[in-house]
């Protein structure tokens, strides 16, 4: 599932499944990994910094054996995808996946974002008597996977780099306005910035 807001505090309890707790700076050390992976796996395109989202899905996730499944809009109309890591599996509406190939900001974002739960191994597991939503931030399936989406599209040293400057941030990342926005704010929160 994605949601797109990055900062997740400001609402009142947590949209995901409650998974194993992991902080923005763990999530950091994730990303560290990732990055250097789909650097070696030739994922990125425009000098180093804009993450080619269509490689990453069709070729990375193809050998990682997950199967993709692209579904009609109106099969999935209350997310715009989903991953299930323990099958293997990854559903993306139409409209979203075709965005890809004109680097739509939102698409790419879905994308990294189905990715990050891949990453992070996000199994739902229902536990007997679990509240959906009563767990704390870091331990939000949801939370997780857009702060490490964010953390794989736009590095601390490439916001660094850019000045925190939304307009480059979005050019540079291939991100939205909004995501870029969040990203600067987040940062200024742990002092990054």
């Amino acid at each position: 599932m994605v949601i797109t807001n990055n900062d997740f505090e400001g609402q009142r309890k947590p949209r995901g499944y409650k998974v194993a707790p992991r902080n923005r700076k763990q999530l950091r050390v994730v990303a560290s990994d990732c990055l250097a992976l789909l650097q070696k796996e030739g994922c990125f395109k425009k000098g180093g910094s804009f993450l080619d989202t269509s490689h990453l899905l069709e070729n990375l996730l193809f050998r990682a054996d997950y199967q993709l499944h692209i579904v009609d809009e109106r099969e999935l109309t209350e997310t715009a995808a989903f991953t299930i890591p323990e099958k293997g599996l990854l559903v993306i509406r139409s409209d979203v996946y075709d965005g890809l190939s004109e680097d739509d900001a939102f698409a790419r974002y879905t994308v990294v974002h189905e990715f990050s739960h891949i990453v992070l191994n996000h199994a739902i597991t229902l536990h007997r008597g679990e509240i959906l939503g009563n767990h704390e931030w870091w331990e939000d399936s949801e939370w997780q996977a857009n702060n490490l989406a964010a953390e794989i599209l736009m590095p601390v040293e490439v916001i660094k780099e850019l000045g925190a400057k939304p307009i480059l941030i979005q050019s540079e990342c291939g991100v939205s306005s909004r995501a870029a926005t969040n990203r600067i704010e987040n940062l200024r929160k742990e002092g990054l910035l």
